[in-house]
């Protein structure tokens, strides 16, 4: 990365991969040490669903999704390579992996199933 980026990050931009894994270990530490935490968050749950998480995710997707430049989807759609190959990997090879992946991975859980 040129200098001049990486000059322009912020505290929080530069190290944010220090700060995932600082919040990963704190989460993982608190639940080892604090068994009733996990019941505390459990509360929030709804189904499988757990509200804080779905929140924090949403609050972190929508950065980069409101930066979309709506005016150049006319681009987009003249391309029709990169608009066929972005559709065939969202829509067909990406299901399709994850499901190989789920049966790989989870076939010792059938009441998942």
């Amino acid at each position: 990365m040129p200098e001049n980026i990486i000059k322009k990050l912020s505290f929080l931009d530069k190290f944010l991969t220090l700060w995932i894994f600082v919040a990963m270990a704190l989460g993982v530490l608190s639940g080892y040490f604090y068994h009733q935490i996990v019941d505390f968050w459990n509360k929030f749950q709804v189904g499988t669903t757990n509200i804080p998480i779905a929140l924090g995710l949403i609050l972190m997707m929508y950065p980069p999704l409101a930066k979309v430049k709506y005016e150049e989807l006319g681009d987009v759609f003249r391309n029709t390579r990169v608009l066929t190959l972005s559709l065939v990997q969202n829509w067909i090879i990406g299901p399709v992996l994850m499901f190989v992946l789920a049966i790989v991975f989870l076939r010792n859980y059938p009441n998942i199933w």
